[in-house]
């Protein structure tokens, strides 16, 4: 998982569900190099040991807190939405408290009801009419809502280059199961995958294909020595150590069955053993 994701995972203000189910998405999604992947409620529930009502519940808020993002409608892929669009902190609404007592038609307003007219609304803010000295259990001014502390900004996390991106430009063709054993050879040497290294690797596979190299037999050597990156002149040289190599067939010489021949035949043997016509 990207240390940015990480670090803001551990900033984020979520609820233990919600946290569950964010973890359950990355791991569908990062952990198997995909920027989405179609996910229900079900299949969450079943990834975090909750109840499908529950699940979807903290997907609805994760989406509001664009945590995550979903493309399409409610049956469409879901993925962790980029760090710099997260709501780290959940703004509650201010909710009046309402008591029984408040609704009760027994109680009765003895005080007539003034009539409030704009100048009268006003007084307090107008620079016209001297200010009134009203109490402070009666004067309500506006109180600024403070803003939610935010995480200092970082880069956008770049997007994962993967199998997907691969297959979206192969233009060698390569088999899905070859990349995949690619792939998982270079998690293994903790070596990542990006685009400058994929154009290396195509244009190592052109060279091969120069000097009669399948693109194919290429990676599988490869893979067979544990290379994690190669060369053309590697493959070649592996390849004609081991025998592989297809090397070009002599062509045939049509000055052949010379001594096959029979040069006495229609001559006349002589004596001393010479022959003649």
């Amino acid at each position: 998982m990207d240390n940015t994701l990480m670090e803001s995972l551990a900033t984020v203000d979520l609820p233990a569900r919600e946290f569950r189910v964010v973890m359950a998405i990355a791991r569908q999604t990062i952990g198997f190099q995909q920027d989405t992947r179609r996910l229900t409620a079900d299949d969450l529930g079943k990834l975090t040991n909750m109840r499908r009502d529950v699940t979807s519940k903290a997907i609805s808020h994760l989406l509001e807190r664009r945590i995550i993002y979903r493309i399409g409608g409610s049956r469409g892929d879901i993925g962790i939405s980029p760090v710099s669009e997260w709501s780290f902190y959940e703004e509650k609404q201010t909710r009046l408290t309402e008591t029984k007592t408040s609704h009760s038609d027994n109680i009765v307003s003895l005080r007539p009801v003034a009539s409030e007219t704009k100048t009268a609304t006003c007084l307090l803010y107008t620079k016209k009419e001297p200010l009134l000295t009203l109490s402070s259990k009666e004067i309500n001014p506006p109180q600024e809502i403070p803003e939610p502390v935010q995480a200092e900004s970082k880069p956008a996390r770049k997007a994962p280059f993967g199998k997907i991106q691969m297959l979206a430009d192969n233009p060698h063709q390569i088999p899905d199961q070859l990349l995949v054993d690619w792939l998982a050879l270079r998690k293994t040497k903790r070596a990542a995958v990006t685009l400058t290294v994929w154009d290396a690797l195509n244009a190592e596979l052109t060279k091969c294909a120069e000097l009669g190299i399948n693109a194919s037999d290429a990676m599988t050597e490869a893979l067979s020595a544990g290379w994690q990156g190669f060369r053309a002149d590697w493959i070649a040289k592996r390849l004609s150590d081991s025998g592989l190599t297809n090397k070009p067939a002599q062509p045939s010489s049509h000055h052949n069955g010379f001594a096959d021949r029979d040069y006495t035949q229609g001559l006349i043997q002589r004596e001393d053993g010479s022959y003649a016509f």
